[in-house]
């Protein structure tokens, strides 16, 4: 694979893989079952003093957090229309609002309250913070790259700023930009989420030495089981394909069925050309992240490899579907026609040479 298509394809990676943005920034969250039954009776609580003094905006932003960490987006986006019709203008109760309508890709509820917001506030920087959000699911990168200089002006000191910033040099395939940006995150705030970009973003600009340099800095101050992944990758990275394997393997332990965890093993076994365990994989990864581009470009690659050409074809569509600016799903598709295109003149080429070779005797001259 050339250096500059697998740039384009980590990046890609980086890009559409295992989002789930909560003010613009892509986090994956792994939440652990220990406090369900305390969440339980909290959550009893707030409904309770909700149902009896539905003023206020705490007892609905704290009960929306509740099930936003356990993944029902939709009861706390009720909860929080609720709220606001309690308490109508309520800038705080809008704002969550938004993060919530920004993490589920709802564009148009989310510019209509972005709306609200902006005509109370507009200089507000999780107003801002929010639209360099939208503009980026929107893949405005110009906008997106606006709206964070001007949060940056508000609060310099704010590592979600640079993240969002970083985020739309990435779109714009900025990547020297997009790594600084990362960097100066990372260093107001070494978090996971400011970690794993910069560390994805190395391994994708092919520099190990910067991304072990990171991935050794952060495993010294953290437990993190997530950096499992990470080092299965490093690993992978530098070629050791056997013990990232391994090491990617014991993440299920860790972490359960973490889809990015399918997505890098099937791409080790596709290098390997054991393509049943790749084909395997890819599976495993669409049926958890059933809109994933990167995913559907592989599995179409596998495909391809399996001589399944119709599949394939049918696989870079959709991909085009879902995002029709995707570089490695229109190049494939291109490269695919182009290759059946071949193959079929190859044939017609032999049963042209089949049928002379078989009407051959009919034109020669016998002799008795």
């Amino acid at each position: 694979m050339k250096l500059s298509v697998y740039v384009i394809f980590m990046l890609s990676s980086i890009l559409f893989f295992g989002c789930t943005p909560k003010n613009g920034v892509d986090e994956t969250v792994f939440i652990s079952d220990q406090n369900k039954a305390s969440d339980e009776v909290y959550v009893n609580f707030l409904t309770e003093q909700i149902d009896n003094y539905p003023s206020g905006e705490d007892k609905y932003i704290k009960l929306a957090e509740i099930y936003r960490r356990k993944h029902k987006l939709d009861e706390a986006v009720e909860l929080l229309k609720k709220g606001e019709l309690e308490n109508s203008g309520n800038i705080n109760l809008l704002i969550e609002l938004a993060s919530l309508y920004l993490e589920n890709g709802n564009i148009h509820d989310l510019s209509k309250t972005l709306n609200d917001i902006r005509k109370i506030d507009p200089d507000n920087v999780y107003f801002l913070k929010l639209s360099a959000g939208y503009s980026l699911l929107l893949k405005d990168y110009t906008n997106a790259i606006f709206f964070a200089n001007r949060a940056m002006l508000a609060n310099p000191f704010d590592d979600e700023i640079f993240y969002l910033r970083g985020s739309a040099f990435l779109i714009n395939l900025d990547s020297i930009s997009a790594l600084n940006s990362f960097e100066e995150a990372y260093n107001l705030m070494e978090s996971y989420k400011n970690f794993s970009k910069i560390f994805n973003l190395s391994i994708a600009l092919r520099n190990d030495i910067l991304a072990k340099k990171y991935l050794n800095q952060f495993d010294s101050k953290t437990t993190s089981p997530q950096l499992c992944y990470e080092k299965g990758v490093y690993l992978h990275e530098i070629g050791e394909r056997d013990t990232a394997k391994i090491v990617l393997k014991e993440c299920f332990a860790k972490n359960g069925k973490d889809p990015r965890v399918y997505l890098e093993l099937s791409k080790i076994y596709y290098e390997e050309n054991a393509i049943d365990s790749a084909r395997y994989a890819v599976n495993q990864f669409l049926d958890l992240k059933p809109d994933d581009v990167v995913g559907y470009v592989l599995k179409a690659r596998i495909m391809e490899k399996l001589n399944n050409f119709s599949d394939a074809k049918e696989l870079y569509l959709s991909a085009l579907e879902i995002d029709s600016t995707y570089t490695l799903a229109s190049s494939g598709l291109e490269n695919l026609e182009r290759k059946v295109a071949y193959l079929q003149l190859i044939k017609r080429k032999e049963n042209v040479q089949r049928q002379v070779e078989f009407l051959k005797p009919l034109n020669s001259k016998v002799i008795n």
